[in-house]
């Protein structure tokens, strides 16, 4: 009919439930169905796919099917949760990325200048931020397979004697993120995670009062999130039992997230930082899929409307 509104462009968001226990996946369903029940409230027409259901493929044009539809038949906005401990998840998983990318929809999920490097690689990230300032904690990437234990001479070369961090480099919400107390922990975590083929970084584990976390917006923090351990634990994740506030970021803290956002060409951009003496200590960022859960009030509302604003501008990018 004349005059009415244009159907609105399909929004995807595609998990893997087989990164979780099935008990966790329901808790997790609830939480994220705040962030779709947000998403369609601003008009999006929202749609969840799990990734095992999905084949990628080439005819004529980039394929993304789903049953016996294609889910690039029509241009979609897609949300691809792609982090898993699974090598052959990780798989198929950069299979639909690099579809959807090839496909004239937009891979919401990217928002960095290199998202294969910059993404979801924490230590392509600790390279970037350093080159820019941040400070950041001394990393060992542990080899592979056999040689994973090259990687302890390096840790007692290079970092401080004490507890160590072991974490995969390219995981999120706090899995797989050990705390080693001795040089046998350590050597010992390191056989165990070797055979995973996930490759993990050695860090000093860095005592802190909190996790704080940068949003930020068209160069501009808008709001951060403090995020607390819960008793007697090292994660302050709140998917890992930490809580988290709204939060007054001090000022060279929001200007250094600002900072990174605009090297990266990321319009939306949230930065987590470990509060350790006089100067925060940069850990990661990640940019639509990063929660905000226990935020409230003002801020929260300006990170929804900023999450909301980014993804329509990118979907109404040609």
């Amino acid at each position: 009919m004349d005059g009415a509104e244009p159907a609105p462009t399909p929004l995807i968001w595609i998990t893997t439930p087989d990164n979780y226990d099935p008990h966790v996946q329901e808790q997790l369903k609830r939480e994220g169905a705040e962030r779709v029940d947000l998403l369609r409230a601003a008009g999006f027409d929202v749609r969840v796919v799990h990734s095992c259901d999905l084949v990628p493929a080439w005819n004529g044009r980039p394929r993304l099917l789903h049953g016996s539809g294609d889910l690039l038949a029509e241009r979609a906005g897609f949300i691809v949760t792609s982090w898993t401990w699974d090598p052959g998840i990780a798989r198929h998983l950069e299979a639909v990325v690099r579809t959807v990318r090839a496909s004239d929809s937009v891979l919401l999920t990217d928002g960095t200048i290199d998202p294969d490097g910059l993404g979801t690689d924490k230590l392509a990230m600790y390279h970037h931020a350093a080159s820019l300032g941040a400070t950041v904690l001394p990393t060992v990437s542990v080899p592979f397979g056999r040689y994973a234990r090259r990687a302890l001479d390096a840790v007692r070369s290079e970092l401080p004697e004490g507890a160590y961090v072991v974490k995969p480099r390219s995981m999120a919400m706090g899995f797989g993120v050990l705390k080693a107390e001795t040089p046998q922990h350590l050597a010992a975590t390191v056989d165990l995670l070797a055979p995973a083929g996930l490759g993990c970084l050695v860090q000093p584990h860095l005592p802190n009062t909190g996790d704080l976390r940068v949003y930020v917006h068209e160069g501009k923090a808008v709001a951060a999130q403090l995020r607390r351990p819960g008793e007697q634990a090292y994660l302050a994740n709140i998917s890992q039992g930490g809580s988290g506030s709204a939060y007054e970021p001090p000022e060279e803290t929001a200007a250094l997230s600002e900072l990174l956002a605009r090297s990266l060409d990321a319009d939306y951009l949230c930065v987590d930082w470990l509060l350790a003496g006089d100067r925060p200590v940069f850990n990661e960022w990640m940019t639509v899929l990063a929660g905000y859960k226990d935020l409230a009030g003002a801020p929260r509302l300006r990170v929804e409307g900023a999450l909301v604003d980014h993804i329509r501008r990118r979907l109404a990018a040609v």
